[in-house]
């Protein structure tokens, strides 16, 4: 039925609502049934005389009621509320979000049965030996579980010893105890001008100052390096290298060359956070296989695998500072899971992490055709391995409107300010496209940020 067209007249609640009422009032009287195509957005609010943002609220909250379900280039039908699978998430609890949440970079979700059965294989055969997982562990990993992360670290360009690989639970954590080790309050630690927030987060507990250094097209650009290492003071320099949080940017082998070479001769430690490098088949060598005896690599398994693993492979520069990171994990986190570290040995050991990593590679590359298509004519900051992108706003659009504009539409972005260390925040906003969300919710929000973004703030913001 995609004449279906809203009576709203009788109705003195906000239009988005009184349309999410009408769906579910004609759905009980039968005037709509389940399977019914609902007109296309842009042509119901050209029919009422609705700006866009409103219709699209009004569906997305018919969506949270479980009264509609998209499909990707089909278009939008009303869910049948008798079938359990097309209800909202709130009646099932809250396992998985129906809504689209841009602010959390997630890899996407697979949604393979084989794949599925052969992560739940792994769990099962983790669980026959449980009993001695649930027990305290020595700070040290045992052999299998280091080579198994030697081997992960491969496909990242790294080689590594298996007695050198340290364990984390999670990136965060490395990052936080590596920097324990290095510095005392009131140091100062450099990055990119704009750049990851959790290293803002870190710096800020442990009453580091935090410096912000110029960037270009390729990264940090040497001079302004080199110029923040003969100041004096610099303790460290903390680097994204690859598919770069936010911006998407991937520093080419020749500038991390050149940065290393002054980062050596300086003595000052590079701190590699390489999250997405395995996520990048095309991604250089890391700093540390180009600068071993300065570099700390960090290697999570948060973005190439999932977030709820918490688990991070650490190759420190030398000897020492391996022993100093691993008193500083026993210190403040005792050890990681057992159970996890147990986990990813046996899915990288019977292949199962490199399935899970080609899934997340190649619906990656989906999202991003998508977000391309949706987003054509908007400027965009993107890579093809990515599953984030970084969008600089136009139309009038400031970043702090835009943000709050799609809140109330119920779609979670993040504005530059979280991102900007040194300089005036661009008015841009970074969009995951990962996590819980099928193509098709993504397709659905996609449409709406891209007419959000074609209105007019003024115009964007009426919703009766």
């Amino acid at each position: 039925m995609t004449d279906w067209c809203p009576d709203l007249t009788s109705s003195n609640a906000p239009r988005y609502i009184a349309i999410a009422d009408s769906i579910e009032a004609d759905l009980s009287t039968g005037r709509l049934t389940p399977g019914d195509r609902l007109p296309a957005q842009r042509h119901l609010a050209k029919t009422l005389g609705l700006d866009f943002t409103t219709v699209a609220r009004g569906y997305t909250e018919a969506r949270r009621r479980g009264l509609l379900s998209s499909q990707v280039g089909s278009g939008t039908y009303v869910a049948d509320p008798e079938n359990p699978f097309a209800r909202s998430t709130e009646d099932l609890g809250p396992r998985r979000s129906s809504l689209p949440d841009f602010s959390m970079n997630l890899p996407p979700e697979p949604d393979s049965p084989a794949l599925s059965d052969k992560m739940r294989i792994g769990f099962a055969a983790v669980s026959q030996d449980l009993i001695p997982l649930l027990r305290y562990q020595s700070f040290e990993a045992s052999e299998p579980d280091q080579a198994a992360a030697a081997r992960w670290l491969e496909g990242a360009g790294l080689t590594a010893k298996p007695e050198q690989v340290l364990f984390s639970p999670g990136a965060q954590a490395a990052l936080a105890n590596i920097l324990t080790t290095l510095t005392e309050p009131g140091d100062r630690i450099a990055c990119e001008a704009v750049t990851y927030p959790g290293i803002r987060s870190i710096c800020a507990q442990l009453h580091l100052e935090l410096t912000g250094l110029e960037t270009d097209a390729d990264g940090i650009v040497p001079d302004a390096f080199k110029a923040a290492c003969i100041s004096g003071g610099l303790k460290a320099l903390y680097l994204n290298p690859t598919l770069h949080n936010p911006t998407t940017r991937t520093v080419p082998f020749k500038r991390r060359k050149e940065l290393a070479a002054i980062a050596q001769s300086f003595g000052i430690p590079i701190l590699e956070d390489d999250a997405y490098g395995l996520i990048s088949p095309k991604a250089p060598l890391p700093f540390a296989a180009i600068a071993p005896d300065i570099t700390w690599y960090i290697c999570s398994l948060s973005k190439c695998l999932g977030a709820g693993l918490r688990l991070a492979y650490v190759v420190a520069p030398n000897q020492g500072a391996a022993w100093q990171f691993s008193r500083a994990i026993r210190t403040s986190q005792v050890m990681p899971s057992p159970l996890t570290v147990a986990l990813a040995t046996r899915w990288i050991e019977d292949g199962t992490a490199t399935a899970l990593l080609e899934a997340i590679r190649s619906e990656s590359a989906a999202r991003q055709i998508l977000a391309a298509k949706h987003l054509k004519n908007d400027a965009i900051l993107s890579d093809p391995d990515g599953f984030h992108l970084w969008l600089c706003l136009s139309n009038g659009w400031g970043r702090s409107a835009f943000v709050s504009q799609l809140r109330n539409l119920q779609i979670g972005i993040v504005e530059a300010d979280a991102f900007t260390v040194s300089g005036t925040p661009a008015d841009a906003v970074r969009l995951g496209l990962g996590g819980p969300l099928s193509r098709a919710q993504l397709a659905n929000a996609l449409e709406i940020v891209a007419q959000t973004l074609a209105a007019s703030p003024a115009r964007a913001s009426v919703y009766f």
